[in-house]
């Protein structure tokens, strides 16, 4: 044999950086030592290697007894049959290195170890044609293919262990080895490249090994089978049938860029799809929750600094969190209103646009297409508030809304989309009086009538969604008295501090049930929207507002409210810019 390497300057006994550099570049130069044989086809127990050995033609094994210990555990030098590893090949590079040459087969199922790669093919001439893997590979990376072939990758190694990590040209076929729900194969590819072709070993178009048994499956979701993987662009084989189950790989709820193995029999389980469902009402409650505060919250805008011709704007900014589900909204204002007469009648118009909206989960996401718009007519007996005032609004908005169901087991994660509309109208009493130079009381009495409605859709199908659900509208409204106080102090001359507290009390309420049917999927049951309805429920706020000059003014006021759901809470901060004109 006359193939050499640079065996005395490739120890690599140096950083993992520098070793993930050299072992890239080392072993294709001509350099000063021969490759010795490896010294036989078999290695048994007791059998240690302390060079790097080639193999060549013919069959190599090492048996479960047996080890080797090396720089390179192997070099494959010419057109190998067959390297069957039942021991232990451990290299303090590279476990099995693969130089312009080729494996027919390729068993592993002992543990290949090596600080670098498990198993290196360095140039387009190398290639692998089946590469069995039901025992361990790490490394660095447990497979580097550096632009060479590799047929076809069965593999066992990932949930009961560590996942196969793998780096380069991906393989033609992938075949995910399944021994059951907790041991299973699962590939991590970094810079993978090219396309893979995904089945379940024992199934059509897959070729069963000697000692190696066809995949036993049941109804179950298999995690993060592939990582990596930002799309499924690149793969074939998503979907199919294996003896009498169907699969799909489906996006896992938690990791990015993973993808579960999701099997079922004929379709989706009815417990499963009840408890998804369960799931995406709680998170359609939290948006409806949203948009009803969001609706109620604009009852309060007022726009009251005026000039000599009569008119107020105000623009600014809001900030809504809905406790249940961390939804986070954030919405521009813009407020003006005009002045009908000298004792301060007004009128007046509110837009709230949202800029985002966050919903954690990805259950509910809804766009930012239209603004809440709203309406309000005020009437105060004198300029200082003392006295009678009274306050109508009323309010409307509209979102278009798609919802995807989360996965529960062997659920699947239909989606469709609706329109969400809200609308409103309140009717409001004070009667303001001063109990000391600085300080006024004003106690606050009123009515409010609101209503949210999403229409009903039908998922759609898909290559992950086989079974779609219809899902019937929900329409929600109630009517509400509202009574409390609030309080003013004038804290300097330029600078007044406000505050409220009160109790809201349901009248009458109606919540249709969340509804889903199927044409596939029978028993599924209605879900309340609300079953532990809060009936009586406090609110507060507190702000202050600086007077900028005579027509500028400069406020923020922030607003908690315990919604009508159970154990859902809501703020709103609010920051406004007014000036009178």
């Amino acid at each position: 044999m006359t193939f050499r390497i640079f065996s005395l300057n490739c120890k690599l006994n140096t950083s993992l950086l520098m070793r993930v550099f050299l072992a890239g570049i080392c072993f294709s130069s001509l350099e000063v030592a021969a490759l010795t044989p490896c010294p036989s086809t078999e290695i048994t127990s007791g059998v240690t290697v302390t060079t790097t050995c080639y193999v060549s033609s013919g069959t190599f094994t090492v048996d479960a007894g047996g080890g080797i210990i090396a720089l390179n555990g192997f070099v494959i030098s010419g057109n190998t049959d067959t390297l069957n590893n039942g021991g232990v090949i451990s290299a303090s590079n590279i476990g099995v290195f693969v130089i312009n040459s080729g494996i027919a087969t390729l068993n592993n199922s002992g543990t290949i170890s090596a600080s670098s790669y498990g198993i290196y093919l360095n140039s387009l001439a190398s290639s692998i044609g089946t590469l069995n893997n039901t025992g361990t590979i790490g490394g660095t990376y447990g497979i580097y293919n550096r632009g060479g072939t590799i047929g076809t990758l069965n593999n066992l190694q990932g949930a009961s262990s560590s996942a196969l990590t793998y780096t380069g040209a991906l393989p033609t076929n992938y075949n995910i080895i399944i021994n059951g729900s907790s041991n299973y194969g699962q590939l991590t590819a970094t810079h993978g490249s090219g396309s893979i072709a995904f089945n379940i070993y024992g199934n059509t178009g897959t070729t069963l090994v000697l000692g190696v048994n066809a995949s036993v499956i049941s109804a179950n979701r298999y995690l993060n089978v592939l990582q990596g993987f930002s799309s499924l662009s690149g793969v074939t084989g998503t979907t199919g049938t294996y003896s009498s189950y169907r699969y799909s790989l489906v996006a896992d709820a938690i990791l990015a860029d993973s993808w579960d193995l999701l099997t079922y029999l004929s379709g989706p389980s009815t417990a499963d799809t009840q408890a998804s469902l369960v799931n995406t009402s709680s998170a359609l409650q939290s948006s409806i929750t949203l948009q009803n505060t969001v609706l109620v919250n604009g009852f309060t805008y007022d726009c009251a600094v005026f000039d000599k011709n009569g008119i107020c704007l105000s623009a600014g900014g809001r900030n809504t969190t809905v406790s249940a589900g961390s939804i986070n909204n954030t919405s521009g204002l813009l407020i003006g209103s005009y002045r009908l007469d000298a004792n301060n009648s007004r009128v007046g118009l509110s837009l709230d646009q949202n800029f985002s909206t966050s919903m954690p989960g990805g259950t509910i996401k809804q766009s930012n297409n239209t603004p809440m718009v709203g309406v309000f007519g005020v009437w105060q007996e004198n300029l200082d508030t003392t006295g009678w005032q009274a306050k109508l609004s009323a309010g409307m908005g509209q979102k278009d809304t798609t919802i995807q169901r989360t996965i529960v087991g062997t659920s699947e994660p239909g989606v469709g989309s609706a329109t969400m509309i809200s609308q409103g109208a309140q009717a409001m009493g004070k009667y303001g009086f001063a109990v000391m130079d600085d300080v006024m009381v004003l106690p606050y009495a009123g009515v409010r009538y609101t209503r949210n409605n999403m229409g009903g859709y039908t998922e759609a199908t898909s290559s992950t969604v086989t079974a779609p659900l219809t899902m019937n509208k929900v329409n929600t409204n109630s009517s509400a008295v509202l009574i409390g106080v609030e309080g003013k102090y004038k804290v300097m001359p330029d600078v007044t501090v406000l505050a409220s507290g009160g109790v809201e009390r349901n009248m009458s309420t109606n919540y249709d049930n969340y509804i889903a049917t199927s044409s596939t999927i029978t028993g599924l049951t209605p879900i309340s929207m609300n079953p532990n309805m809060v009936r009586t429920r406090p609110t507060a706020s507190l702000g202050a507002y600086y007077d900028v000059q005579k027509n500028q003014r400069l406020g923020i006021n922030a607003i908690y409210r315990q919604e009508i759901y159970q154990a859902v809470g809501t703020t709103t901060v609010m920051a406004t810019y007014t000036i009178g004109l």
